[in-house]
This record gives structure tokens, C-alpha cells and sequence, in this order.
């Protein structure tokens, strides 16, 4: 795939599929991309089976971006237990931010922990 995204990120292969890398040196606690105007529904929609959505409460998903979209490349951050980034959301959800809870260092893969969010997401 080869993605860039604004000089910062890159989708590409990884041994689990397809991740997201640092194309440069992203500093602790730096907003790595802000998200505006959420959508939030009670079911996932995106395919396939809603595997790009996150649940972040009991019946609240912010789900997967679709192909073309700018932020597409967000469905391609995978989950460890111990990550590098966190998803940070304002009280009415409408916002959040891609943070870097470490320094990630230019070609290291970021990582969310899923089940940060709520507990029932899938650890891939």
C-alpha cells in the first residue's frame, strides 16, 4: 500500500497484515492528528463485520473510515499491550486526538491498546 500521510505516517505491510508506522520522530505527548466532528453510532457499519470500529462504550462506536477518505489510514493502527499512542476524546465525543503516550521513533509501527477503550474490543 505505501500510504504517506502529511509526511508524518505510512500503511504499510507488517507481519499481522498492514499497520502504521512513523515516517519521522514523533515526540511524547505530541497530537499526531486531530479529528473533528465524530460520528458516533450504536452499531458498527463499516465492513468487513465492523472490524474497523471501536467501540467506546456500551453502545457507542466510532466507526472505521472508508476507503477514500482521508483518515482511512487510521483503520490501520494496531493493537498491543503496551502501545504508543492513545486516542484521547473531548466530553461530547465530537472531537479526539491521536496522542503519542511514548516516543515513537521514525519506522517503529504505532499501536492503540484496544480494549483501553472498552472492553469488549477484539485484540487482533
Amino acid at each position: 500500500m505505501g500510504l504517506a500521510i502529511r509526511g508524518l505516517l505510512v500503511v504499510a505491510p507488517c507481519p499481522h497484515g498492514r499497520g502504521l508506522f512513523a515516517s519521522r520522530d514523533i515526540a511524547k505527548g505530541s497530537v499526531i492528528r486531530e479529528f473533528r466532528d465524530l460520528v458516533i453510532t450504536s452499531h458498527p457499519t463499516s465492513t468487513p463485520q465492523g472490524r474497523y470500529a471501536l467501540q467506546i462504550g456500551e453502545n457507542e462506536y466510532w466507526d472505521g473510515f472508508p476507503r477514500g477518505s482521508p483518515d482511512y489510514w487510521s483503520n490501520f493502527i494496531d493493537h498491543d499491550d503496551d502501545p504508543n499512542a492513545v486516542f484521547v476524546f473531548d466530553e461530547g465525543r465530537t472531537r479526539a486526538w491521536l496522542k503519542a503516550a511514548k516516543r515513537i521513533r521514525k519506522g517503529q509501527e504505532i499501536f492503540l491498546r484496544y480494549d483501553s477503550y472498552h472492553p469488549t474490543n477484539p485484540r487482533f
